[in-house]
């Protein structure tokens, strides 16, 4: 994997896990309204269910390339149209996350919400077939395929762990709460561009 490979998949990987939902506003709220612990213990469960739907994702289209090819190239172009179709529904999405909310859950409770919140959202799946569909060949090395479960895994955990210490403090809080909707558009929007450049290089 090329230093430039990485930040690419990284980069999208990043842009997957900021994007605000009931993902984030349950990490905020345990953090917030129990302690930074189980912020910690629900961040680092989320990102055990993202490597969880990363790796069936890796496998699944490693499979699809392997049993018919024209399926893997259907698959490619409908994974950017989805791709376009989140982007657009992150713009016109109205509705303010509530972080407010207190149902909340201790020690163990805390990793396994943040383990299920990921693994119950089917959309994260499809949303991992989409993008690892742009990176996955049969040229792929194993330790090329773990890198992207790891990558995919760890770059949630850290984003999250990074919001449980930031919100912390008021100021942040308030900030991420008034913020959050232009953080969706700001998303969406470079979903819809990473969409046209990823159909763009599809079709060279």
């Amino acid at each position: 994997m090329t230093f430039l490979l990485f930040i690419q998949i990284t980069f999208v990987c990043l842009l997957g896990a900021m994007s605000p939902g009931p993902s984030m506003m349950v990490v905020i709220n345990n953090a917030i309204f129990k302690n930074k612990f189980n912020g910690i213990l629900t961040a680092i469960g989320h990102g055990f269910g993202i490597g969880i739907y990363a790796l069936f994702a890796v496998i699944g289209v490693g499979l699809i390339i392997k049993t018919n090819v024209f399926i893997f190239s259907s698959l490619k172009f409908l994974s950017i149209i989805f791709l376009f179709y989140l982007g657009i529904q992150a713009i016109n999405k109205k509705n303010q996350i509530e972080y407010d909310k207190t149902n909340i859950k201790s020690g163990m409770q805390s990793f396994l919400q943040g383990l299920s919140i990921s693994i119950l959202n089917p959309k994260i799946f499809i949303w991992f077939i989409a993008i690892y569909s742009q990176f996955m060949s049969l040229d792929n090395t194993y330790f090329f395929n773990i890198s992207l479960v790891l990558i995919a895994s760890i770059v949630d955990a850290l984003w999250y762990l990074l919001l449980v210490n930031l919100v912390t403090f008021h100021s942040v809080l308030e900030l991420i709460k008034n913020k959050s909707y232009l953080m969706q558009k700001i998303v969406g929007f470079l979903f819809i561009i990473i969409s046209m450049i990823l159909l763009i290089d599809l079709f060279k």
